[in-house]
Formats: structure tokens, C-alpha cells, sequence
């Protein structure tokens, strides 16, 4: 019986030493897998070096000078100075019909004949006129319509052989060398304006055409309707291409700033917060910083910066979106600007 116990203690013991091994190597595992997993981490969170950083491509030009203009944008539409419908002067029939729309016609040149109705009913009214007799009525009392001047045919009301009332329209006659455009300004930049600036005219028709011209009247009331007020603007239409009652977005220049500095339009950013206007200048270290201005004319896609750069600057023009302050970048490209901001060379960059 105590030999029993005494193995039974013994079994007993060996478990208890099994246990705490088994314990002892798990933890020596926890502890290995805990200093392995705080390595990692600390690997990971180690910030990047400036040498690490992502360099952004951009695109940019240099500020330079130049002249901008204060433009003034308006709709218009065009109407002919010298118009004439011809009437015919009695009731009558129209015996020949020489023109259609869209002829030039010359000063003097007969469009229409037309034949009085009381020639047309005597003639018609008789049975016992020969032949002979009948033409030499019909070529009695016909009246010739002629055009007053060279223009062009821009509407006809009546065909050959029809019956016209006294002073019915026959046909419409157009001076298209004397065109203006009748331009509908807002009262608000009434006192913007003067007589001779000069004006930029825009066609819908003629798309890749500017037209120029100057204002030769305005008109002293203001529409109580629109609020507009009336400007008369003559302008070249020498191949008269241009035709009554074409519309036209018109650009009045009521102001020039020259030799001043000038930036693309797609430069300029704006602060959603203040709504604050700013660019990114790259420096010499290639890096893009954020820098206020203050614009001033905005004419096409140049803008005139008042103050906050200097001539020579290099300004971010693409890429420059939700850039951020210190961002190292590379210029990429380019662009060169036809009309004003001339190309950068890569040599301009170094």
C-alpha cells in the first residue's frame, strides 16, 4: 500500500515537471514571435528621407511681360444700313421675274415687269383683237422694277405670272457693304466705354474668323426693359460674307495695360477657404512652393499678375492641382503660348 502511494506521488511529479516545460517553451515562443512583430513595426514606421520622397512631373512657363487688354464681352447682331423692298406701284401681273434670292443685282437693272390690271382686263375683255393687235397691247404699258443700287436679292415675294396688289412687295434688295452690328451692352459698363474703342467680333457662322471693328454710336438711354444700352459698331464686311441678322458675340477693348507681367490662365489656383488666388513656383532646387498673387486683366487665357511674382519666375501650369507646398517636381514639358507667353527653353531651367 505505501509503495502504491509513493508511485503514485511520483506520477504525480513528472506531470507537474512535464507542465511547466511544456509552459516554459511556449512562452519562449510568444516572446520570440512579440520581438520579431515589434521589429517589423518599427521597420515600417521609419519616415522616409528626402531622397525617398516621390518627384511629381509638372508642366511650366515663365512669368513674362506683355501687353493684356480689359475686355468687355456683349452680344450683337448685324443689320444693313441700305435696304430696299420694291413695290410694285399698281395692281397689276407680274409678266417676267428676273432674279432670285441670293443674285447681285446692279444699280438700274430690271428685276420685274409687271403689266397694269386695266391693260391685262382690256386685253383679255376682247374678242375681236388680232394677233398682231394683242401683242402690241401686251407690250403697251408694262412697267420695268429696277434696284436703286448694286446690292444683293435677299427676298422675293412673287413668281412669274402672279396677280399683285398696289405697293405688294416683290422683291428685297441688300447693300451688304454698309452692314454694322447692332451690340446690346449692360447699363454697368455704360461709363467703361466710348466712342472709337475698338471691338473684336465673333461669328458663330465663321468660327476661326475675328472681325474688327470700332463703336460709332451710343445710344444715351437705357431699355427700362433690359437694362441694356444700344451700340453701333461699324466694321469691314468688304467680301460680303457677313449678312443681315447674323448674330455675333462681341469683346469691346475699353483698356490696354502694356509691359506688364502675364501668366497662362490655368496658373492661377484659388483657396476654397478664402478663395484667395495663388500659384506654385518652382525654385532652383525643384521644389514647388505656394506663392499669393493678385491678378488683374483677364483677357483669353492670359492673366495679368498685379503683384506676388517677378519676371522670369517659373509657375506650375499643369500638375499644379492639389499639389502640396514643398513637393519636389520635375518639368516635364513645355507649352508654348502663341500669342503672348513664349516658350522655356530646358536650358532656362538650370
Amino acid at each position: 500500500m505505501n509503495k502504491y502511494r509513493g508511485n503514485r506521488k511520483n506520477i504525480g511529479l513528472h506531470h507537474r515537471i512535464a507542465s511547466l516545460i511544456e509552459a516554459m517553451a511556449s512562452g519562449s515562443l510568444v516572446l520570440i514571435f512579440f520581438f520579431v512583430s515589434l521589429f517589423l513595426v518599427s521597420c515600417s514606421s521609419k519616415p522616409q528621407t528626402a531622397e525617398q520622397a516621390p518627384v511629381v512631373e509638372v508642366q511650366a512657363v515663365k512669368v513674362q511681360r506683355g501687353d493684356v487688354n480689359h475686355i468687355i464681352q456683349a452680344t450683337g447682331r448685324v443689320e444693313v444700313l441700305k435696304k430696299v423692298e420694291i413695290n410694285s406701284p399698281v395692281e397689276g401681273v407680274i409678266t417676267a421675274l428676273f432674279v432670285k434670292e441670293g443674285d447681285f443685282v446692279r444699280k438700274g437693272a430690271v428685276v420685274a415687269k409687271l403689266r397694269p390690271i386695266e391693260a391685262e382686263a382690256a386685253i383679255r375683255g376682247s374678242s375681236t383683237i388680232s394677233p398682231a393687235m394683242r401683242q402690241s397691247f401686251l407690250k403697251l404699258g408694262i412697267i420695268s422694277l429696277s434696284s436703286p443700287f448694286n446690292g444683293y436679292v435677299s427676298k422675293r415675294y412673287v413668281s412669274s405670272n402672279a396677280l399683285v396688289q398696289a405697293n405688294a412687295p416683290i422683291v428685297t434688295v441688300e447693300d451688304l457693304s454698309s452692314t454694322y452690328l447692332h451690340v446690346d451692352l449692360p447699363s454697368i459698363y455704360l461709363e467703361q466705354v466710348k466712342i472709337g474703342d475698338q471691338v473684336l467680333i465673333h461669328f458663330l457662322s465663321f468660327p476661326d474668323d475675328v472681325f474688327k471693328g470700332r463703336i460709332v454710336t451710343i445710344n444715351p438711354t437705357v431699355s427700362q426693359e433690359t437694362q441694356t444700352v444700344t451700340l453701333n459698331v461699324s466694321f469691314s464686311n468688304r467680301d460680303q460674307e457677313i449678312k443681315d441678322g447674323m448674330f455675333a458675340v462681341v469683346d469691346i477693348i475699353s483698356n490696354t495695360h502694356k509691359n506688364t507681367l502675364i501668366v497662362p490662365k490655368d496658373a492661377i489656383l484659388f483657396d476654397p477657404d478664402t478663395g484667395a488666388e495663388y500659384v506654385m513656383v518652382v525654385g532652383q532646387d525643384s521644389i514647388a512652393r505656394e506663392v499669393g498673387v493678385k491678378t488683374g486683366y483677364k483677357e483669353d487665357d492670359r492673366v495679368e499678375i498685379l503683384n506676388g511674382l517677378k519676371e522670369g519666375e517659373l509657375v506650375i501650369t499643369q500638375g499644379n492641382y492639389a499639389l502640396a507646398d514643398g513637393t519636389a517636381v520635375k518639368v516635364v514639358t513645355i507649352p508654348h503660348n502663341k500669342k503672348t507667353l513664349q516658350a522655356v527653353k530646358p536650358e532656362d531651367l538650370d
